[in-house]
């Protein structure tokens, strides 16, 4: 694997899937690689999402997802 260089699971074969998964992996501001934090909450079954720009230190989102 390159480095910088992200591997997707998803399908890139359309312009339009390859721009959504492109805007939300890097950074608005400077187009930086996102680092992804996953936090499980086994009490709640949560996980928290958080996702950085590692070179602005920006946390460019946050989400809760609920396990079933």
């Amino acid at each position: 694997m390159e480095s910088g260089k992200i591997n997707y699971f998803e399908r890139t074969d359309s312009e339009h899937h390859r721009d959504f998964i492109e805007l939300h992996s890097h950074c608005a501001l400077c187009g930086t690689v996102l680092e992804l934090q996953h936090v499980v909450d086994h009490q709640t079954c949560e996980i928290k999402e958080e996702a950085r720009c590692p070179e602005c230190e920006v946390r460019t989102r946050a989400k809760i997802h609920t396990l079933n």
